[in-house]
């Protein structure tokens, strides 16, 4: 017979193993996305962002919007800046 510790350890092993499934395509992403940024490096700054305001902002390279320096995503087409 299985004691109630018995299948409590089972179902949470069992849990912990699906969790770790779904997360590894996820950390495999991340990996990449670290291996591609070093390989680009550092993203330039664009002067007068935000209408003249003197906040330094990042243009896309896809569609050319300045956005605010501490945006992964463009505001106008959510591409990785």
């Amino acid at each position: 017979m299985v004691t109630t510790g018995e299948l409590y350890l089972l179902v949470v092993t069992v849990m912990a193993l699906v969790a770790f499934a779904a997360a590894i395509p996820v950390l495999l992403d991340i990996a990449r996305e670290g291996r591609e940024r070093l390989r680009e490096g550092p993203v330039s700054p664009v002067e007068g962002a935000d209408e003249g305001d003197g906040d330094d902002g990042v243009r896309c390279r896809h569609c050319g919007t300045v956005n605010e320096g501490e945006y992964a995503y463009c505001e106008e087409c959510s591409q990785q800046l």
